[in-house]
């Protein structure tokens, strides 16, 4: 098709309303066409694997024509494999009516090989991660190297990344690295091979939250990466559902990925077309918090996620931690709310004395 679109581009966008437009970013002038040509929002969708880079000066300026949404893997509830009895906007409204859920440990190591998939969804774990290493396979080899780079150094620099929990130091990532076996680049190839995987959507790039507390210069703000999808961190460490279940940190750091996946999803719900605002809080004196929700009209919630029941109470103790720092900081209000996500529980709940609420990921929705 693509010679006959490059002589004739309006063959692109022929056809039935809402029309689709796939790798729209081979033809970029093909935005500005869609922008003139479209009869009204939502007639014609421009799909990209590769985030785009700076539009051209007719395209800026006709920008409020299209809402820009950014497409992720499958969420739980998408998969029908969460009730969504505890949704996101009746969390911020102080509304939690959960309906229990739970499912074994090995269920959930199961969810997150299979990750979100749409060609997955019928297959076993095995099967799924064999479909998205070739997936990941296909943009290595094509994508990455169109950008003029190698795809074993990007594959290295992947498999470092979703290995890392907590310390995105260069030198934690090159000694992840070298324990595979792989040179490490130097610290301005290493940022640049970071840029591109997430500009292939590869990894969700999760920046400190420099949270309004006494002594900002404590805080961490550096960005943090992890997997665009649970699986994608499973294949490129080489790891099946087996070793999720023999190693609770690498289960751990697989959970993280699914629930921020879950929580980027079901956010992005609540303002459409607007891009959610995730970040990670971590300072010098030792205190993290996986992830705080902001949003746009000044409202924040701290969440972290857990594997179970036993972790629940020191996890609370953080997020009080946090709230008590901002606090005294004076110049944000409490919390809209705060959350533990478990990979399992059958007793979702608010704990009576802090007012955290406890529940699973298969009982997370928007």
């Amino acid at each position: 098709m693509l010679p006959l679109i490059q002589s004739d581009p309006r063959l692109a966008i022929s056809g039935t309303r809402p029309h689709v437009i796939d790798e729209w970013q081979t033809m970029p002038e093909l935005q500005e066409l869609a922008y003139r040509e479209a009869e009204a929002m939502g007639s014609l969708l421009l799909t990209t694997s590769l985030r785009p880079g700076a539009p051209e000066p007719f395209v800026r300026s006709h920008a409020s024509a299209a809402a820009h949404i950014r497409m992720r893997t499958l969420s739980l509830f998408e998969l029908g494999l969460s009730n969504a009895s505890v949704s996101l906007a009746g969390l911020l409204d102080g509304r939690f009516d959960p309906v229990a859920k739970n499912v074994s440990i090995r269920t959930i190591a199961s969810y997150i090989c299979k990750g979100g998939w749409p060609f997955a969804r019928e297959t076993d774990p095995a099967q799924a991660l064999e479909l998205a290493g070739r997936h990941l396979g296909d943009i290595l080899a094509t994508d990455v190297t169109a950008m003029g780079k190698k795809p074993s150094t990007a594959q290295d620099v992947l498999t470092a990344t979703a290995e890392c929990e907590g310390d995105f130091t260069y030198a934690h990532i090159a000694q992840a690295m070298e324990a595979h076996g792989a040179k490490p680049p130097s610290r301005n190839t290493l940022t640049a091979y970071l840029g591109v995987l997430e500009r292939l959507y590869l990894v969700e790039r999760l920046d400190g939250w420099a949270a309004p507390v006494r002594a900002t210069s404590r805080v961490k703000v550096k960005p943090r990466y992890l997997p665009c999808d649970p699986s994608v961190g499973v294949f490129a460490c080489g790891l099946n559902e087996r070793s999720l279940l023999r190693d609770a940190s690498v289960f751990s750091r697989a959970l993280k990925s699914m629930a921020l996946r879950d929580l980027l999803v079901y956010a992005g719900a609540l303002e459409p077309g607007v891009e959610p605002q995730v970040r990670y809080y971590a300072d010098s004196d030792g205190l993290e918090v996986d992830f705080v929700l902001l949003l746009a009209d000044g409202r924040w919630a701290p969440i972290n996620v857990e594997i179970g029941e036993a972790q629940v109470k020191g996890s609370i103790k953080r997020l009080q931690r946090l709230c008590k720092k901002v606090r005294n900081g004076g110049t944000l209000g409490e919390p809209a709310f705060c959350a533990v996500i478990l990979a399992s529980t059958d007793r979702p709940r608010r704990d009576a004395a802090t007012g955290t609420f406890v529940f699973s990921l298969t009982t997370f929705g928007a």
